[in-house]
């Protein structure tokens, strides 16, 4: 990593926009292949010829901007490419709480499966690129490439483990916990993009970090400053380095007896397999004829 890319701003992902990108109307004609795809989720990709054949529009997502609105009609998921979203519930008084900061790999619109409704908002906290995945086109893909299917529960299976690390958080620990908890969090999933996992810039706000620890602003503020006084952390403005990273941890677990199944883990996603695990993967799978509720929605 050079000296330049050693403090990392956390929007400026792989893949990020520049002064000479296209316009809007271009870059929306932009496609992303299968292969392409499967790196993003870190998932092994089926080494299945026709599968080259196969695309997904890119779309790109202004600051500000928001995805999908809690309400609308569901009809695809979307997997981030580059920038960072907030996923926002709002209740029947208007009251917002923040769900998640999906960024580079992570899915977004699974909650619209059940109710054919999404039911959450995600908005763009800055210039961001998503991969549209259509839920048709996905099931056409799992019924012709029955491999697939399994990869794909891995990739939900990863959503379900975040919320349940996030209950546990939220039932678990105090203030400076949580946020320790958050900063790890980022500092991990920043690291296995291949960026620095000490210091690093916050784009989402104190307000929106408290409601998704559960916390008031003025909290999450006392809190980054107890952490910049014991010298755990410095913090100016939105910049955050971490200086003990072992002490922060510490915060979290100062008796080192957390359940390693049940809290949150702050390690990098799990590496690529080679092409030969994929295709062992594939060929254990095929015995098996895809679901019928798959062959359904190919067919719709």
């Amino acid at each position: 990593m050079t000296a330049a890319m050693s403090h990392f701003d956390a929007l400026d992902f792989v893949g990020s926009i520049d002064a000479g990108a296209p316009d809007l109307q271009e870059h929306e004609g932009a496609n992303v292949s299968v292969r392409d795809l499967t790196r993003l989720l870190h998932i092994e990709y089926p080494d299945d010829a026709w599968l080259a054949r196969t695309a997904f529009a890119l779309r790109r997502v202004r600051e500000g901007e928001a995805l999908v609105h809690a309400g609308d009609k569901f009809h695809s998921l979307y997997v981030v490419r580059s920038g960072c979203f907030k996923t926002v519930y709002t209740d029947f008084s208007g009251s917002e709480q923040v769900l998640g900061f999906p960024m580079c790999g992570d899915l977004m619109g699974a909650d619209g499966i059940d109710c054919g409704h999404y039911s959450s908002t995600a908005v763009s906290l800055d210039t961001s690129e998503v991969v549209i995945v259509p839920l048709t086109s996905l099931a056409r893909l799992v019924y012709e490439c029955p491999s697939l299917e399994a990869m794909l529960y891995r990739v939900l299976s990863r959503e379900l483990v975040r919320v349940q690390n996030m209950a546990w958080t939220l039932g678990t620990l105090g203030a400076e916990g949580r946020v320790a908890a958050f900063l790890l969090n980022l500092s991990a999933r920043l690291g296995a993009l291949g960026y620095s996992r000490s210091s690093f810039n916050l784009r989402m706000t104190r307000q929106e970090i408290g409601s998704y620890l559960g916390l008031k602003l003025e909290t999450v503020s006392r809190a980054l400053s107890a952490l910049n006084t014991a010298g755990i952390i410095q913090v100016h403005q939105r910049s955050i380095d971490i200086v003990d990273a072992d002490a922060l941890r510490g915060v979290i677990d100062p008796a080192a007896g957390v359940p390693a199944g049940v809290a949150p883990q702050f390690d990098s996603p799990p590496a690529h397999s080679d092409v030969s695990a994929g295709k062992h993967a594939k060929k254990a799978r095929a015995q098996f004829p895809p679901g019928l509720a798959w062959r359904q929605l190919a067919a719709a």
